[in-house]
């Protein structure tokens, strides 16, 4: 509880009022202070959930299914928006001190893009659990996630934080365009981002409106709309955290190289929406799909190379911002490179006369084949986490930080994360074993050509076939509470017995 003596309280008494603690607004309960910044992030909280409940009645789901998903979201939520400052601190350090993170959670220190993805995450796992469509509560999340920022930035105003540069020009000191902070005059970046998340609100309410709409829609909105936003303000604003590599840092602004990213996923999840439309137009270059994937083989082969070119580039000129993308043009590399090799096996499956794709009778790839080797994968992915681990100890990051048991516990989960999906795979392989070297298979096409193939199973597990999802809601109807219209229906039994008396 907080000492009297430190409050400020502008009316009320000494047990309720409201004023200021610390230099913070707050209202007074018995003395304890809950700050206006509390009150106006969790009345964003409260409309995001109510909107997510009508949102999940019109797509066919229980509306108080959002309360589990909320247990859930909200705690991993705020445990992420903590970590993001932490992870990425503001006082010059590489390595910030920890010793706060739980003891002095009401002094502030959160950042949305760290909610944002661990309550992905959390959404994510309850909806594994409860065995639903992620599209549909992803997409149902995000008016709720648009109007909840903006109003909780609002927090940032009454807690005079989040403004850009010095307004020099008398005639643009005026406010919204500044906020004046102790006398002088700053870009009111808080409103330009409140703003800008208001109007992407009323953007998802058109959106979801529209008759073309399709599942997935709102989700790569948000990530390409809001990325833009924050890239914006992001760079007007003197209070932004930085990437750090190693001991040293960057001059990349965290939450815009977040934003980019957010922005490529909403691009690549717009592709994955119209990926049979995509294909359709790709297919068209050629005369047959044979053709289609053996050129596709020097393409992505071209892909690959220009590539490494660029990141060779990028490595060589040095810099942070410049090391991060020769980064990303190595994996987009590494990844055409495996592509090439996925491509020119699937080519083997053409048939030599006529071109038509065939399949052996038993297959490409079973079930337990595809489980084995998701256990190998599985194993790989904790083991890479133990080196990280490792490498940290060794390089002093894990002994450095007093809150030691921090990135311990974080470590730690990622690996227990891995471990159960391990043994969830292996349980379901239930001792079965396979061979998972390439196998000499049978395939007969229609023009009576018989031939034979070795796939590789890895290579089948990567890059799996073409499925084409539908993400349209014409199969989708509005939720309807089985206990209410059994209300209903006695009400209507009694007025009609009634009426018969």
């Amino acid at each position: 509880m907080n000492n009297l003596f430190l409050a400020n309280i502008l009316f009320g008494s000494e047990l309720f009022g409201f004023g200021y603690e610390g230099g913070r607004p707050a209202v007074f309960i018995f003395n304890y202070p809950i700050y206006l910044y509390a009150i106006i992030i969790v009345t964003g909280m409260s409309i995001a959930i109510a909107l997510t409940a009508y949102f999940f009645k019109k797509r066919g789901y229980d509306p108080y299914d959002v309360c589990e998903y909320a247990l859930a979201i909200i705690p991993f939520a705020i445990l992420g928006a903590r970590l993001y400052v932490f992870v990425f601190p503001w006082d010059g350090s590489a390595i910030g001190d920890w010793s706060g993170f739980f003891t002095d959670f009401r002094n502030g220190g959160l950042g949305i893009y760290g909610g944002v993805i661990f309550g992905y995450i959390a959404g994510y796992i309850v909806v594994k659990i409860k065995k639903q469509d992620m599209r549909i509560v992803a997409d149902s999340i995000m008016p709720g996630l648009f109007i909840a920022q903006s109003i909780g930035r609002w927090g940032n105003f009454v807690n005079q934080e989040a403004y850009g540069p010095v307004i020099t020009n008398p005639d643009l000191q005026w406010f919204p365009f500044g906020v004046n902070i102790n006398g002088t005059w700053h870009y009111a970046t808080f409103f330009y981002e409140s703003l800008g998340t208001f109007i992407g609100f009323v953007a998802c309410l058109f959106i979801v409106r529209s008759k073309h709409y399709k599942l997935g829609w709102l989700s790569a909105f948000y990530g390409i709309y809001y990325g833009i936003v924050r890239l914006f303000v992001e760079g007007l604003r003197t209070d932004s955290l930085y990437l750090w590599i190693g001991s040293t840092m960057t001059d990349i602004k965290i939450s815009q190289l977040v934003s980019v990213v957010a922005i490529l996923l909403g691009f690549f999840t717009l592709s994955v929406i119209y990926r049979k439309e995509l294909h359709s137009l790709y297919s068209k270059l050629f005369k047959s799909e044979r053709q289609e994937v053996s050129v596709s083989r020097y393409i992505v082969a071209v892909v690959c190379a220009v590539s490494v070119a660029i990141a060779v580039v990028m490595f060589v000129l040095g810099g942070e911002t410049r090391f991060l993308i020769g980064l990303l043009f190595s994996l987009i590399a590494l990844y055409s490179f495996v592509g090439v090799f996925a491509l020119h096996d699937r080519l083997k499956l053409y048939c030599d006369k006529c071109g038509k794709r065939n399949e052996p009778a038993e297959g490409v790839i079973s079930e337990t084949e595809q489980l084995t080797i998701k256990k190998y994968v599985l194993i790989a992915a904790i083991a890479v986490t133990a080196v990280c681990a490792l490498a940290c100890i060794v390089s002093g990051i894990v002994t450095d930080v007093p809150n030691q048991i921090v990135l311990g516990v974080a470590f730690a989960g990622l690996c227990a994360a891995c471990s159960i999906s391990l043994y969830s795979t292996t349980g379901k392989l239930q001792g079965a074993k396979c061979d998972l070297k390439a196998k000499t298979l049978e395939c007969q096409c229609e023009c009576g050509n018989t031939y034979q193939v070795k796939l590789n199973k890895f290579l089948l597990f990567i890059f799996p076939y073409k499925v084409y999802r539908s993400y349209g809601i014409e199969g989708l109807t509005e939720y309807v509470d089985p206990e209410a219209e059994e209300r209903k229906r006695k009400k209507a039994e009694r007025k009609q017995k009634k009426n018969n008396q």
